[in-house]
């Protein structure tokens, strides 16, 4: 039996892992990348590089048997899944993509997302010589940033320009008061019930026309799913908002070969690297029962505690309607990360 998996993330490095070990089942993984990363660190980038070998974990460091294509993804179809130089036919498929962070700007010049990496990386030196710096959202994403930079580069102009009222919007009150009073203490100017709409040679426009001068801009508003190489596929797999409709065992509907994990389906629970974790794993525990013809099991959507940085000392950690701010939750999200590396 064929099982190929699209997407080398939280969840598809864990359905590689977990079916690497049996010696029955022929296994490929397609990445746009030779290694793991681990997402929720990359804004440490944003001021040292050198930081990038400790968030990455090679596919072959984890996996033995599993044969690892990084060809650029061209189609999927029921059957097989089409790279730029070679057909792959299987018999279970695993879609965990993931989602895109697009840029609403037609002037993107200096602006770019942390969704990766090698795309932070690209902009580390602009970062460190910038004097003002905009942040495009105050969800995790862009708190986490502004407490990054305004704690460890603090002779820097952090701007943060929200849409709602307060920052963190999808958490309790206390989590956006206790963020607030944390990032403008360390001299954050927050804007709120604003958007940027434009941006055009370092002026960034808003929605009340409020005009922002800065050396670069970093976009942590709004994702989308973009599963754009299901072509094939009828109209009805999608949601209106294009991620991909599941039952309860995880399986892309009509089509139960086929199994979504991760950011990229309408499974309705928090889109958080635990919750990734979790679906792999219960996606290469379902596979071999399918193939043996057993019972599958059924998956039932928990709520994880969310820790969220501000900065390498502070954070918080939120359970709602409970927070627990502090050093605590620093020192707890450091070992979930040395965890969440080392157990592949």
């Amino acid at each position: 039996m064929k099982v190929v998996i699209l997407g080398g993330g939280f969840c598809g490095a864990w359905v590689a892992k977990k079916l690497d070990r049996l010696n029955d089942l022929d296994v490929v993984l397609v990445d746009t990348k030779d290694y793991f990363e681990y997402s929720p660190s990359i804004w440490k980038l944003l001021l040292d590089t050198r930081m990038y070998p400790k968030i990455i974990v090679p596919h072959t460091r984890y996996l033995k048997r599993t044969r690892i294509v990084t060809d650029p993804l061209i189609q999927v179809t029921p059957s097989f899944v089409q790279t730029k130089k070679e057909k792959i036919r299987f018999d279970y498929l695993v879609i965990s993509t993931g989602i895109d962070y697009p840029i609403f700007l037609k002037d993107k010049q200096n602006v770019f997302t942390v969704k990766s990496g090698t795309e932070v990386m690209k902009y580390t030196k602009k970062v460190l010589a910038a004097k003002t710096i905009l942040i495009i959202g105050g969800g995790v994403i862009g708190s986490e940033v502004a407490a990054e930079l305004a704690t460890h580069a603090p002779e820097k102009k952090i701007i943060v320009v929200h849409p709602h009222d307060r920052l963190l919007e999808r958490n309790p009150p206390s989590v956006s008061r206790y963020a607030k009073k944390f990032l403008e203490g360390y001299g954050v100017q927050i804007i709120f019930d604003e958007k940027i709409v434009d941006h055009k040679k370092g002026v960034f426009l808003t929605s009340t026309n409020r005009r922002i001068k800065a050396d670069l801009g970093i976009w942590c508003a709004g994702i989308t799913c973009n599963p754009w190489f299901l072509k094939e596929f009828p109209a009805w797999i999608f949601t209106e908002k294009k991620s991909l409709k599941v039952n309860q065992y995880l399986q892309l509907e009509g089509y139960p070969h086929i199994y979504i994990g991760g950011d990229i389906n309408d499974e309705d629970e928090e889109k958080t690297a635990a919750a990734a974790d979790r679906q792999g794993i219960f996606i290469a525990s379902n596979i071999p029962r399918m193939i043996a013809g057993k019972k599958l099991y059924k998956y039932a959507p928990i709520a994880f505690p969310m820790d969220i940085s501000l900065g390498r000392y502070n954070g918080i950690i939120t359970y709602s309607p409970f927070m627990i701010p502090g050093v605590i939750s620093a020192i707890i999200k450091k070992l979930v990360e040395i965890i969440g590396i080392a157990r592949l």
